[in-house]
């Protein structure tokens, strides 16, 4: 198997399987990306309680930024690192 001991295909995998088991109707069209150029990062948490927020063309959601992703210089902050 190809992608089958790639630890970034088992991180996308393990993914998956968590939001498809907390709210599985966002897999039935959805795309789980990573970039195929360093720096990319598997998550990025905070240390507060998560807010489920349901809406369309929500203000925290910027859609018109021009680059994807995220650099380190953006995270700050601590926390817990899995991986």
């Amino acid at each position: 198997e190809i992608l089958g001991d790639n630890p970034l295909w088992k991180l996308m995998q393990a993914s998956y399987s968590v939001l498809k088991k907390t709210n599985s109707n966002l897999t039935e069209h959805c795309w789980l990306c990573y970039g195929i150029k360093p720096p990319f990062y598997e998550a990025v948490g905070v240390n507060r309680k998560p807010k489920r927020v349901n809406g369309t063309n929500l203000a925290q959601c910027k859609w018109e930024a021009e680059k994807q992703g995220i650099t380190l210089a953006q995270v700050t902050g601590k926390g817990l690192c899995l991986g």
